[in-house]
């Protein structure tokens, strides 16, 4: 008896480790202004829902992952560890400035087998706030967390707010960059057939005379659509747009990214770097009706646009850099030139044009495979349309002063 009893007071015990939690975010420690603006009002999921909260019958359960719960579409949240299923969590986080105190409340009804689940409670950004953010920054996360009743130790996590118009590319999952979480249709968001210098730009192109309307593919001639975006291209290089190079940003740890231009800062600055040439066409290609496409390529972006609707339909590359190889007389000067000198500047400016037509549309088939494949993450065709369809709306840059 005496024996067995030292047995059961030698034998090593189990003991449950506490509940505790660490902050998560898909990007770490950098939080970019452009993402959390861009897809707010986007459903990763659709009418499949991913968080164990929401999900019904029908829902795929992936028992394989971490749980997750709250909002679904969220980018920051807490990642709990040593849960025990049925425990009572709250989650409550702000980052003063930036975020109202956002809040989720529930019941974890499944964690994987080390007893971990995320918890991402539905942001109350201010949204105003984050189109002003032009310079990065840091700011503090606060975090607040209890578990059945029991505070667990409050959190504060200092993370570098990037500026709106830093764009994520994607982020590298593990060290080696093997591992990829593709962010490239986030670029879209910079495109903005909405924004009113598009309006103007289309006046202007109207005063040149190369075109009597614009009219998308209304004509299913596709050599008239090649004219209208002929006459948008004559219409910047009378704007003097320049190529510029600018295009660094701040570097991040786990992710690429993109410094872009808004359209009314490449046009107030007259210049832009290849993004920001190929956003601002396809900004006004997309106003009236043209299928636009920024291509992304290993250090490079180019725009491609499509002929007509169909699938037949001839698709063009558009080499943006371009842009700036002639110097032209102001669109509002062109009534003054005699016919040889209008002439003259005309077939300057179609030669270029057609020469950016055959260098991106090389380049675009250059790449087919890899478009096809989508294997490499530096090689992208990001159709504006299919993210218009995914949630993705342009981002409003006249607040952000």
């Amino acid at each position: 008896m005496k024996s067995s009893l030292l047995l059961l007071l030698l034998a090593p015990s189990t003991v449950l480790a506490d509940p505790s939690f660490s902050p998560w975010s898909f990007t770490e420690k950098d939080l970019f202004s452009s993402a959390i603006v861009s897809t707010a009002t986007v459903d990763w999921n659709g009418e499949e829902e991913a968080a164990e909260d929401a999900k019904e019958e029908a829902d795929d359960s992936d028992g394989g992952d971490v749980p997750i719960y709250g909002d679904e579409n969220g980018w920051i949240g807490v990642e709990l560890s040593e849960l025990s299923e049925g425990a009572e969590v709250e989650v409550q986080m702000s980052v003063d400035g930036f975020m109202k105190p956002s809040k989720w409340k529930g019941t974890i009804s499944r964690c994987d087998e080390d007893g971990m689940a995320r918890v991402f409670p539905k942001a109350a950004w201010d949204f105003e706030a984050l189109l002003k953010v032009r310079q990065q920054r840091p700011v503090t996360v606060t975090f607040k967390v209890s578990v059945d009743g029991s505070e667990l130790p409050e959190q504060n996590e200092t993370c570098v707010l990037k500026s709106i118009n830093d764009c994520p590319f994607y982020v590298q999952l593990d060290e080696k960059g093997e591992e990829i979480e593709d962010f490239s249709w986030l670029f879209a968001s910079y495109v903005n057939e909405n924004h009113p210098v598009v309006d103007e730009i289309l006046k202007e192109a109207l005063k040149s005379g190369l075109v009597n309307s614009f009219t998308g593919y209304q004509s299913k001639d596709p050599d008239e659509v090649i004219l209208q975006v002929f006459a948008i291209w004559n219409t910047l290089q009378r704007r003097g747009i320049k190529y510029s190079d600018i295009s660094s940003t701040t570097p991040s740890k786990t992710v690429v990214s993109q410094s872009v231009r808004f359209i009314d800062d490449s046009i107030k600055a007259t210049q832009a770097n290849c993004v920001d040439g190929s956003v601002l066409m396809a900004s006004i290609l997309r106003k009236i009706g043209i299928e636009a496409y920024l291509v992304m390529v290993p250090g490079h972006c180019f725009l491609a646009f499509d002929t007509g609707k169909d699938d037949e339909a001839d698709r063009y590359g558009l080499e943006t850099t371009l842009l700036g190889n002639d110097n032209l007389k102001p669109v509002k000067e062109v009534p003054k030139l005699s016919e040889t000198a209008r002439k003259k500047e005309f077939e300057a400016s179609y030669k270029t044009f057609t020469s950016a037509i055959e260098c991106g549309t090389a380049d675009l088939e250059k790449h087919a495979d890899d478009f096809e494949s989508e294997e490499d993450p530096n090689i992208q065709l990001i159709s504006i349309s299919e993210a218009r369809k995914l949630g993705i709306m342009p981002i409003a840059s006249g607040e952000a002063k």
